[in-house]
């Protein structure tokens, strides 16, 4: 069964950021709220990295690419941001590998996003093979692995994946999944990644 995107006309319209914050504790069983994000976006790209939350990008209220950085510490629930046009990003997954933080395509980009957060370095990585909107990405064995997505908003879904090896800094095509996605979820059990 394919995945197919929905048509513009029936597409929800969002045009508020998400600011409050709440976080589970899985001994109490209950919410609580936290520090609300300096800046309100949604659709950004999400990752733990070195203790702390980063969020990057996203749509502000406005309905355009919020160009921030939001890094949360949760030990003094605190929140700060940078600005920066490097942060274009949304609808883009991010993920941890070796102490950097690679965001990965979004809003129909082939691009690879790498943030440093010892430096606060922000710089361009290697494309990857195909745009990739509302794809999902997982690190495995030391790379990481970019699932699905749309290259478009008229389609289609994509069907394949791609994997990224730090030690030659590149993006290689690898086999089709058994169907095209977009919007989904992807985890790591064990050896396998699990994407649907």
């Amino acid at each position: 069964m394919a995945v197919r995107p929905i048509p513009a006309p029936h597409r929800p319209t969002l045009t508020l950021g998400l600011s409050p914050l709440g976080r589970y504790d899985t001994i109490t069983n209950q919410w609580e709220a936290v520090a609300p994000l300096p800046k309100a976006v949604h659709s950004a790209a999400a990752t733990v990295c070195g203790g702390k939350i980063y969020v990057f990008g996203g749509v502000n209220e406005a309905g355009r690419a919020a160009g921030v950085l939001q890094s949360y510490v949760p030990q003094t629930n605190t929140w700060s941001f940078i600005e920066s046009p490097m942060i274009d990003n949304k609808y883009a997954p991010a993920v941890t590998l070796n102490g950097f933080v690679f965001i990965l395509g979004g809003a129909y980009a082939r691009a690879t996003t790498i943030y440093d957060p010892e430096k606060g370095n922000i710089k361009a990585g290697p494309n990857m093979n195909h745009s990739r909107q509302f794809c999902s990405a997982v690190v495995l064995d030391g790379k990481i692995y970019a699932t699905g997505g749309i290259v478009s908003s008229e389609g289609p879904a994509l069907g394949n994946m791609e994997a990224y090896e730090p030690a030659t800094n590149t993006w290689t095509l690898l086999p089709h999944m058994p169907c095209p996605v977009f919007r989904h979820g992807c985890v790591v059990i064990k050896k396998y990644i699990q994407s649907g």
